[in-house]
């Protein structure tokens, strides 16, 4: 028994070292599908977004907002400054990134399997019969290859030796060897490129769908940051009219007391001016708080802490103010034409259409008939205390079939209808896409036109409302109009200026999401700037190609 343990532990070791080796090299296939996988999203990229370069995608580009990141925040925050923090750390857009990642690692993986694969596998065993006595040591060690080809054919090989030493007793060695070959082909259900390929095909095609998701959701988490970051501007300038109206009721109120102390302004306007007076302050208090929700929005959307202090920069609405405003870029007809043409969210929803139809053929030709061809070849060498030479003219071959009727094919045809009313689906799907696509931009256009109509209303009114109150202080002092009037003149006052900003605020905001529906949003990956976020005195937006 002791013998037989040390031989054992002999052996133990070697085939631990084995393990360990194999094992070693998981980090540089992780690091080879990294890279290749890294080669079909750029590849995709060049197929589905021709005329741009590809890039690929780089997960590290996430980084928590932990402190070290936040202190690196700059003071005053501006937009462009606001979507390269979305890049590093929204949630959502990482998620896109891994989506897109995950389904380029299916296409890696699916395409593997056209490829010749290697299988392989060792034994060994150490055994004792104490009847005899005697001690064996016997070992198998098997190599094979399989591929799949595009007529549904499957090719497998394999060689497999085998070897049995007593180490007591006779102490002879056995060797023997047995090498295979199979070829299975469909004839009737199975055969032919479209079925063999099938899977194959929906790992592509995934691949491009994730794509184009992922570069959607990239212009949306633009539009998100824009939406988000233009709302606080407009809540600051709210919060801030706020406090100037409010500091103007004071100072009214004040002075009508004075007025009231004189006697030529009796003491229940007194009464009025200070009631306008504390409605204001709780317009202040209301106005700070809606602040701090969007804020708390913006954060979340950028990834931050919430307790990140942000300032924004205000000049960015100045500029918008001073820039003028941009009438749609073409007429409905050109652009619903050019939408169809270009929005990928549409392209996926007809190649989904495709994949319906290809899935309803598939379906049909699993109810068929199956009929297989089986072709194998088998050949070994006889036990010996060396490995001989196959004795191939002494092999087994065969060839046969393995047919099956469809006699009853139940689950086949209740496949193949499903199939048949999921195209059905899919086409009423598409005609329903282009409607919503139709519907979006006819929204984007009356909101789009409705803005700058408004925009121009509120600026004459802020004109007037302004003149107004001028005129109303000067009738006060001297007596010829009450306080009634003056009040009411700075409610329209502050109301002219908020609605002249939102009017402002939500034209940027339409013209953006026309060039997001019209697959015009151009956007940088990593910084997630478009050129449509410029401003120029020629418009809120330059114009933009037909980019991704």
């Amino acid at each position: 028994m002791a013998s037989f343990l040390c031989r054992f532990l002999r052996v133990f070791p070697l085939c631990a070292v084995l393990v360990w080796t194999a094992g070693c090299t998981i980090s540089r296939r992780l690091a080879t599908l990294d890279r290749e996988v890294q080669e079909y999203i750029k590849a995709t990229e060049a197929e589905v977004l021709p005329g741009r370069p590809s890039t690929g995608i780089a997960l590290d580009a996430y980084r928590p907002a932990a402190a070290e990141f936040i202190a690196g925040i700059p003071s005053v925050l501006d937009l462009r400054t606001a979507l390269v923090l979305a890049a590093r750390h929204s949630r959502s857009y990482q998620s896109a990134r891994e989506a897109l990642y995950t389904n380029a690692i299916g296409l890696w993986a699916e395409s593997r399997d056209w490829e010749w694969n290697i299988t392989n596998s060792v034994s060994a065993l150490i055994g004792r019969d104490l009847s005899v006595p005697e001690t064996t040591l016997g070992g198998e060690g098997s190599l094979g290859l399989t591929r799949r080809l595009v007529s549904g054919a499957r090719l497998s090989a394999s060689l497999t030796v085998g070897a049995l030493r007593y180490l007591s007793g006779r102490g002879d060695v056995n060797i023997s060897s047995l090498a295979s070959l199979t070829l299975t082909q469909p004839l009737l259900s199975g055969s032919g490129r479209l079925v063999a390929r099938e899977p194959l095909t929906q790992a592509e095609r995934g691949l491009v769908y994730a794509l184009r998701t992922y570069v959607r959701k990239r212009k949306a988490l633009v539009l998100e940051v824009a939406d988000d970051y233009y709302t606080v501007l407009s809540a600051m300038d709210g919060l801030a009219t706020a406090e100037r109206s409010y500091e103007n009721l004071r100072a009214s109120r004040e002075r009508s007391e004075l007025l009231a102390d004189s006697g030529r302004l009796p003491p229940f306007q007194v009464d009025q001016a200070l009631q306008d007076e504390l409605r204001a302050r709780a317009t202040v208090i209301s106005q700070r708080q809606a602040l701090d929700a969007n804020l708390d929005r913006l954060r979340r959307t950028l990834g931050l802490p919430l307790n990140t202090e942000l300032a924004l920069d205000r000049t960015e609405l100045t500029r918008l103010e001073g820039a003028e405003l941009a009438p749609p870029p073409m007429s409905f007809a050109a652009a619903l034409a050019l939408a169809l043409r270009q929005r990928l969210d549409y392209a996926t929803a007809r190649d989904e259409l495709e994949d319906a139809e290809r899935a309803a053929r598939i379906a049909y030709d699993d109810a068929r008939a199956k009929l297989d061809l089986t072709v194998s070849g088998r050949a070994s060498a006889p036990p010996a205390t060396r490995l001989r030479a196959l004795a191939w003219d002494q092999g087994d071959y065969s060839a046969g079939v393995d047919a099956e009727l469809p006699f009853n094919r139940t689950a086949e045809i209740a496949a193949h209808k499903r199939a048949l009313v999921a195209l059905a689906r899919e086409r009423r799907a598409v005609a329903e896409f282009r409607d919503t696509i139709e519907a979006e931009l006819r929204s984007d256009w009356r909101t789009l036109q409705s803005a700058m109509q408004t925009y121009e209303i509120q600026r004459r009114s802020l004109d007037l409302a302004e003149r107004r109150i001028e005129r109303l202080e000067l009738l006060l002092e001297a007596g010829r109009v009450e306080m009634r009037d003056v009040l009411d003149a700075r409610d329209s006052l502050t109301e002219a200026r908020n609605a002249l900003t939102r009017a402002l605020v939500t034209h940027r905001l339409s013209w953006l999401r026309l060039q997001y529906d019209l697959e015009r949003l151009s956007t940088d990956p990593e910084t997630l700037w478009s050129e449509a976020l410029e401003l120029s005195d020629a418009g809120v937006g330059g114009e933009s190609d037909d980019e991704n």
